[in-house]
């Protein structure tokens, strides 16, 4: 080999080895930016006001056919940041579902190659240009039209009469009133990281996408009434009218809706998770339950007895042990410490998340939205809680100062907001003005037609100092058909408050 062609060589291997090393400069790692994360929206007044969580669907003459064509509008809080400054967020989504990302050779992974979006993820996009840092609330937009959340809408309203039919409902009961379902959903936040001044293409051995770990959201489903018409072959002669023309109806759960009491919380363990059950009936009777979590292990059952028609508010204990593990209730199956939903995220142990439902065994099926928590376990480092005694230098643990007020709180109702899809429901701001955390409560709906009034029920969760929770509470009818309408919190009352006097709210 001629000197020439020597210097040659080595200049091309010189070439290859600056394009290799400027493709490093640019190409971002798995660890460029933090793991992406969603939560629920910080502002819940501007959450309650834009939100839009409700698909109408309307019957033909045989069954639930179509939902109307609406734009379902959630919010939540989104956050990733880059590691260095050379980096930036160029790209970011929130989406339905398992971003279909690629990494390693595994589908479905953390980080890595994105895949295109499928129809089934509905990604909505956030414009934020490339930055930083994302910390804010987003909404995930979404029209329904005759897609497959339309589909899924439909579905759950034929669910929702099967489950009825199993109740022995007749069709002319079941459509002769709107019915009310849920459609719990898994929504994730995906962003890509890039370099400040260049934007690559992406490529097998390139890390640039990240997906969160899942919040469970609920898109609300209103089954309108109508329907079916069919006359019955039945060769039965009609029975002669009775003096009354009232249908008896068996004993029934009317509500049921689960909290979970605190739903994050970071510190040392083992720590307790209060699941408060509320339930409500029409009449007196016993009713069985238990819990279910979002890996489908069921809880032992569990009954409690109505001697009338009553709203009854539970507590139930489950623990997070020392080392970080869940257990009690009486689950059927222990809980898994990975898998999708991520009882502990794979970047950290110490996280704990997952999910519960009331499930109601009888006097029939019924199973209440999802209800989250997060657990992160802090371990006990030194001088935690400690604090040195005078002139001894040993530490012991400080009680408390014995002449400091009792701390209490106090619910008070700040706002209301009609609900323009759900014209029987209105968004109700509660907030704690007091100095301790409240229990979970009720909120109770006072609604006047002339002489006659109704009443109904709402769980309230447990509100810290200073914050405060928006609830959807029910009415029992129209607020335009109501001549009076009062809200009023804690009532019965069940927290110990300062002041006991500032609980109503009179709506009109």
């Amino acid at each position: 080999m001629t000197q020439r062609t020597l210097l040659l060589s080595a200049a091309a291997g010189l070439l290859i080895s600056a394009a290799s090393a400027s493709a490093d400069i640019y190409t971002p790692s798995s660890d460029s930016m933090s793991d992406p994360k969603i939560t629920s929206a910080e502002n819940e007044q501007a959450a309650a006001l834009g939100r839009q969580d409700t698909i109408i669907v309307v019957p033909d003459e045989e069954d639930y056919a179509h939902a109307k064509p609406t734009k379902l509008q959630l919010p939540f809080h989104i956050e990733a940041e880059v590691n260095n400054s050379k980096w930036r967020i160029k790209d970011s989504r929130i989406i339905i579902g398992v971003a279909p990302l690629h990494s390693a050779g595994q589908v479905n992974t953390c980080c890595g190659t994105l895949y295109e979006f499928s129809q089934y993820n509905y990604a909505a996009r956030i414009e934020h240009g490339a930055t930083k840092h994302v910390d804010r609330d987003a909404w995930w937009t979404v029209e329904v039209n005759d897609n497959s959340i339309a589909t899924r809408a439909r579905n759950a309203c034929r669910l929702k009469r099967k489950e009825l039919e199993d109740q022995g409902l007749s069709h002319k009961q079941i459509f002769a009133q709107d019915r009310a379902t849920t459609m719990p959903t898994d929504f994730r936040y995906v962003a890509r990281v890039g370099h400040r001044s260049h934007d690559l293409q992406e490529a097998s051995s390139s890390v640039q996408w990240k997906q969160s770990q899942p919040i469970w959201a609920n898109i609300n489903v209103i089954c309108q009434k109508g329907g079916p018409s069919r006359i019955a072959a039945d060769p039965t002669p009609t029975p002669p009218p009775s003096a009354s023309n009232d249908l008896t109806v068996g004993f029934q759960v009317m509500q049921a809706a689960l909290a979970i009491t605190p739903k994050s919380y970071e510190g040392k363990c083992p720590m307790q998770l209060h699941l408060n059950p509320t339930i409500e009936t029409n009449g007196k009777g016993t009713v069985r339950y238990r819990f279910r979590d979002h890996l489908g292990n069921t809880t032992q059952e569990f009954q409690v007895k109505f001697d009338k028609a009553d709203v009854k508010f539970l507590d139930h204990v489950f623990e997070i042990d020392a080392k970080g593990k869940p257990k009690g209730l009486g689950l059927a199956t222990q809980q898994s410490t990975g898998g999708q939903l991520g009882l502990a995220a794979p970047n950290n142990p110490d996280l704990i998340q997952g999910y519960f439902q009331l499930e109601i065994v009888s006097p029939h099926k019924k199973l209440s939205k999802v209800s989250d928590y997060s657990v992160k376990c802090k371990s006990l480092t030194a001088g935690d809680g400690l604090v040195a005694v005078p002139g001894t230098g040993e530490p012991t643990v400080v009680v408390g100062d014995l002449t400091a007020k009792p701390k209490l709180a106090d619910l008070v109702i700040e706002q209301i907001q009609p609900s323009p899809a759900v014209p029987t429901k209105l968004f109700v701001k509660v907030t704690n003005k007091g100095t301790a955390a409240s229990t979970p409560t009720n909120l109770k709906a006072l609604r006047w037609v002339g002489n006659t009034a109704t009443a109904r029920g709402t769980l309230v969760p447990a509100v810290l100092p200073g914050q405060s929770q928006v609830v959807l509470a029910e009415l029992g009818g129209t607020i335009d058909g109501a001549t009076q309408l009062y809200v009023r919190v804690d009532d019965p009352n069940r927290v110990l408050e300062s002041d006991d006097g500032n609980n109503s709210f009179k709506v009109k």
